[in-house]
């Protein structure tokens, strides 16, 4: 716990088998949704020559939805296989089905703001989801509403902005840089889009779980050492 970074990446390599079904039952199934609305837009929503289409405003809003919901599972999983639970992977399948409508709303509600901060100007934007990025977090290890989670994910932000901040930005411009170059590579031996799907769609399944996990153990970390919240220690060697 006192290495958060290092715990996510240990916890992740250690419970690999079990976050690959999390990946495979959910993660895709809703990426692959994503691709194909993505897809989609880009196909009917006409472009009036802007650097930004309409377009592109529902496709980020389509996706920071994605990215709320899809944490869920991964966050039970951790929660609850640092809790100590038994079967945690069924405990956290379980709980996600059950709490996915509350989450989701949150998400719809949220992301509205954080894909209006980005339209009108991207820190906006990255400044909202930072303050309420945690929210969900805080509402699962607490086992309560997530708009209740809400006050302390700002409090939180309040404290450390500038960390969560960087941890969106590194995380985004890495997978960023990572995909782009992935494509010139694909698209410089054959052109069929689909491979370019699959090439993003697998980088995503890295990058989405190491992202919520490296959240989970630093916003674990900040709210043990405010008092607020104290997880047991984790089994994982760090």
């Amino acid at each position: 716990m006192d290495h958060p970074i290092r715990s996510a990446f240990s916890f992740f390599s250690k419970k690999y088998e079990r976050i690959l079904l999390i990946i495979l039952l959910v993660q895709i199934p809703l990426l692959t949704l994503y691709f194909f609305f993505a897809n989609y837009m880009y196909a009917v929503v006409p472009n009036f020559g802007t650097a930004f289409s309409a377009a592109d405003i529902y496709n980020a809003y389509f996706m920071i939805i994605l990215f709320f919901v899809a944490q869920i599972p991964f966050i039970y999983y951790w929660h609850y296989e640092e809790s100590g639970e038994e079967k945690p992977f069924r405990l956290a399948i379980l709980q996600s089905v059950i709490r996915v409508f509350h989450f989701f709303v949150f998400a719809v509600s949220i992301g509205a703001l954080i894909t209006l901060g980005l339209a009108v100007f991207v820190l906006p934007g990255l400044i909202i989801m930072a303050m309420f990025i945690s929210a969900p977090l805080i509402a699962i290890t607490e086992n309560k509403s997530v708009w209740k989670s809400v006050r302390e994910s700002i409090q939180l932000f309040k404290r450390h902005h500038w960390k969560l901040l960087l941890l969106i930005i590194a995380f985004s411009l890495i997978e960023f840089v990572l995909s782009f170059m992935v494509q010139v590579f694909i698209l410089n031996i054959t052109t069929s889009y689909l491979a370019v799907v699959l090439s993003h769609l697998f980088i995503n399944t890295i990058f989405f779980p190491l992202f919520y996990l490296t959240l989970a153990f630093l916003v674990a970390k900040w709210r043990k050492d405010l008092g607020l919240y104290a997880i047991e220690e984790s089994s994982v060697t760090i």
